[in-house]
């Protein structure tokens, strides 16, 4: 293939998707849209790769060697310089579980399988807060482009010349509609599949492939002076980084937005000389874009190692990460980069020296991880593994227990599960009702079912509160059909039960929206009628809480771990809570905020953590604490059992 001509526009849209990217997740709150970034880079990727194939095909000189070794020069070095020392890093300061999990990750990311492993073993979304620490999770995109180098090739070859132009335009078109279909059809169902595969994210490559071959075969022309276009598409861009969310459903037919305004810049930005080209034009842009696979590939761990240990950055401490990514992101293409990518040597040399030796050689660092239990170098030191045993805390997530029934949709089965029955007694008359934050009081209320003699049911839905009404303030598009339907579930049940003990993340849907009381009041007031009433209140909360934080302090130096909690807020709620359930006999209020704050609001009780996360009390923990008495009086009072 020939050497491809040099389109400075087409470097200041990879400055635009670079920049949007690391704004994004330096703070989501910078530009929320800033994900969609990786969308532009699929559009101009499957438009220059398309263009270079139907060039060389319709020339009778296309060739996969050449192709495949075009796209090693180009990927290889740089990506899998960044995973050895990705991995290399992470055996000195992650916890050994935690460098088990990259390093499993960096021996798929080698591989060109790193969406394949985040869509199957990885257990949090892309969105999720736990995700941010995970270095290699952006890599993701990579396997993307690098599968879609595999088959596009081959169909373009296998199809070329036995259909027609018109017909292949139309099968590019069906395939980017349907790619977009089936995302849009699985995104509630199968959220990481869509997130992460290839059929779901192969619509966005090939609108830039489809703009390659409308140009190819002449059904469009290159612009021969500066049209509309170009503006449209630049609004058409900030549009999508500033208005497009996570809440959004996407990807899907959504994507078309960013994707086909991306392409239109392409388009649009051949032979204009307007003034707002030349503004993006300019030499700082186009230094982020030639760097622009450097800097996407070292910005995710630079943060990820950071919040590892030290949770959210301040503003300062964001500035200088952003100007470290770009130091990093310059030594990479200066050093890896650009010194392989231009190297001329035999394909069987090429493919030894610059893919099958350094993948083996990131395979054995991480196998040596792996195979070490993740403490990798630390192996040897008996200082750090008896620190760790120490300071580690091996809590699991409430939902990983038997008896903890919180799902994201509730099913008829569910609650005739006996494992979601605690407590002694007979048939249970009490149901421990809402979302995550009525779970965590599981512990403490077995620990009083027992002592008094009485059994409850727990049932619970992830992200939903338990309300009749306005349920669509409070809960993302995405989850509201299984928020609905659980919700529904649990009120055919209520008429089984006499009381019902309920809670919620008050503070998290107070923030959402200001109505939240006024519907969780409706639904207090409709169950009062047939039923006795415990409403728990909110616990206090810690925000950068990390239940692993003084195992971390080991390696991370001035990490504190003194946690104190604002309680201004969570008081103000509980008060609220409080007079609401003085107005009727049959609705108690009881909290355990003058336990847990007794001296003052720390996650530790006696020297020992009893918080999962930061708004979640630890269910094991305080099953065998000995609370409050006024807490266990309030709670026999509702379920009137003397």
């Amino acid at each position: 293939m020939s050497k491809t001509t040099y389109h400075p526009h087409i470097d200041a849209l990879r400055a635009f998707a670079v920049l949007a990217v690391i704004i994004f997740h330096v703070n989501h709150n910078y530009l929320e849209g800033g994900f969609v970034g990786v969308d532009i880079f699929f559009v101009i990727s499957g438009y220059l790769i398309t263009a270079q194939i139907l060039k060389a095909v319709s020339e009778d000189r296309f060739s996969f060697q050449d192709f495949y070794s075009r796209r090693i020069k180009r990927i290889l070095p740089a990506a899998l310089s960044v995973i050895g020392c990705t991995v290399l890093i992470t055996q000195f300061i992650y916890l050994p579980d935690d460098a088990v999990d990259v390093a499993s990750s960096a021996i798929w990311s080698s591989l060109s399988l790193p969406n394949v492993y985040f869509w199957k073993f990885d257990d949090t979304s892309y969105f999720a807060s736990s995700s941010y620490t995970v270095p290699l999770l952006h890599y993701w995109s990579l396997g993307v482009e690098e599968q879609f180098y595999f088959v596009w090739p081959l169909v373009i070859v296998l199809f070329y010349r036995r259909l027609s132009a018109s017909a292949f335009m139309l099968m590019l078109v069906l395939t980017v509609l349907l790619s977009a279909g089936i995302a849009e059809w699985l995104i509630a169902s199968r959220h990481s599949f869509v997130y992460y595969m290839l059929p779901t994210r192969a619509g966005e490559l090939l609108v830039g492939g489809g703009l390659a071959a409308l140009l190819h075969y002449g059904f469009l022309e290159k612009p021969k002076k500066a049209s509309w276009v170009f503006p449209v598409s630049c609004i058409a861009l900030l549009i999508s980084v500033l208005f497009i969310h996570k809440e959004h459903t996407f990807p899907g037919f959504l994507y078309l937005l960013p994707t086909l305004a991306a392409a239109g810049f392409i388009w649009s930005g051949f032979n204009n000389n307007s003034h707002l080209a030349k503004l993006l034009s300019n030499q700082v842009l186009l230094w982020v874009g030639k760097i622009s696979f450097s800097a996407y590939l070292v910005h995710w761990p630079l943060l990820a190692f950071f919040r590892y240990g030290y949770g959210e950055p301040s503003l300062l401490i964001q500035l200088v990460l952003f100007f470290l990514i770009f130091v990093l992101a310059h030594l990479n293409w200066r050093f890896v980069e650009e010194k392989f990518r231009h190297k001329s040597l035999p394909f069987r040399q090429l493919l030894l020296r610059q893919a099958v030796a350094p993948i083996f050689f990131v395979s054995l660092i991480s196998a040596s991880v792996i195979c070490s239990d993740g403490f990798g170098v630390r192996y040897f030191s008996e200082q750090y593994k008896s620190q760790l045993v120490e300071n580690q805390n091996n809590a699991k997530a409430p939902n990983s227990y038997k008896h903890v029934c919180q799902y994201w949709r509730l099913e008829q089965g569910h609650l005739a599960d006996d494992n979601c029955v605690l407590g002694k007694g007979n048939t249970p008359k009490v149901l421990l009702w809402g979302d995550s934050n009525a779970a965590q009081y599981i512990g403490v209320l077995e620990s009083i079912a027992n002592k008094q003699k009485w059994s409850f049911r727990n049932i619970s839905h992830a992200a939903c509160p338990p309300i009749f009404s306005g349920v669509e303030k409070f809960v993302t598009a995405k989850r509201l059909s299984d928020c609905l339907s659980s919700i529904e579930l649990v009120r055919s049940t209520l008429e089984q039960y006499d009381t019902i003990i309920i809670s919620s993340a008050f503070h998290y849907y107070i923030e959402k929206n200001d109505d939240y009381f006024i519907h969780f009041f409706e639904a207090l007031t409709t169950l009062s009628e047939t039923h006795k009433i415990v409403v728990l209140g909110n616990v206090p909360v810690f925000d950068n809480f990390d239940r692993n934080c003084l195992a971390k302090a080991i390696t991370y130096p001035w990490l504190k771990c003194d946690y104190v909690a604002d309680t201004k807020k969570i008081e103000e709620i509980n008060k609220t809570l409080s007079r609401f359930t003085e107005s009727s006999p049959k609705i108690h209020f009881a909290s355990l905020n003058s336990w847990l704050c007794k001296e003052e609001c720390t996650p530790y009780k006696a020297g020992r953590l009893i918080y999962y996360d930061g708004s979640h009390l630890d269910a094991i923990v305080t099953r065998d604490s000995d609370v409050m008495s006024d807490f266990e009086v309030t709670i026999k009072r509702g379920v009137q059992f003397e």
